[in-house]
């Protein structure tokens, strides 16, 4: 199947990413200090049930005509909004890989049957969620300047969007080059189109952007009152 034609991301370059992910997710677990407790879990597991709910349920039933979706994108926009609600009130590394793995798994139970498993479990986690645990690890565990002392306003919206535009951008390369062009052809047996990829991912990136600003500035918000 690696030989898949012609846009189909390269077998070395996948599997080079998810060893170094998997070296990065041990690394920032063993030196993260802060450990998920019993109310941390019980967080992430509703959380990410949530998520896919927001996702597969929520985002799915909103139709947008061709032309207007992927550039607007309610199961993607949906994820990235309850997902970084969850991350903020937890704010502690390993959350975002366990949140991710809660929604594959329910998402799984309410829409996909398990099909493909466990390549899509590996994907959601070591990328969408590993990327928020990466963020988590860089800000002590004050993403989206949840806990910061900060002189203005300005700023936490400042550091929140950035931080949320951020991680929007690199959520822009998952589904163009690991879930359309790589991992859905091996699973259902298709050539991927590298136009479909390239406009996937031009597509993706100012709306991953955008929502991934403003779901930072509502997490940062909502934390306050969560926990």
């Amino acid at each position: 199947m690696v030989g898949l034609e012609p846009g189909i991301t390269p077998l070395p370059i996948i599997v080079a990413y998810f060893i170094i992910a998997v070296g990065i997710a041990f690394f920032i677990i063993k030196k993260s200090s802060k450990k998920l407790n019993a109310i941390d879990l019980a967080i992430v597991g509703v959380g990410g049930a949530l998520v896919a709910i927001a996702d597969h349920i929520v985002g799915d039933a909103i139709f947008l005509p061709s032309g207007i979706y992927p550039i607007i994108n309610p199961p993607v926009w949906f994820r990235i909004f309850v997902f970084f609600i969850v991350i903020g009130a937890v704010r502690k590394v390993g959350s975002g890989m366990l949140t991710m793995a809660v929604f594959d798994i329910v998402g799984d139970l309410i829409h996909f049957s398990f099909v493909g498993e466990p390549l899509w479990l590996i994907e959601d986690v070591f990328t969408y969620g590993l990327m928020a645990d990466i963020v988590i690890f860089l800000t002590g565990g004050k993403i989206f300047a949840i806990g910061e002392k900060l002189k203005s306003r300005f700023d936490f919206l400042l550091i929140s969007a950035l931080e949320g535009g951020a991680l929007g951008f690199f959520f822009s390369f998952v589904h163009p080059f690991f879930t359309y062009g790589f991992i859905a052809p091996e699973v259902f047996g298709f050539v991927p189109d590298q136009a479909e990829i390239t406009y996937l991912f031009v597509t993706y990136i100012p709306g991953d952007i955008l929502i991934g600003a403003i779901s930072a500035i509502i997490a940062n918000r909502i934390s306050k009152v969560i926990r």
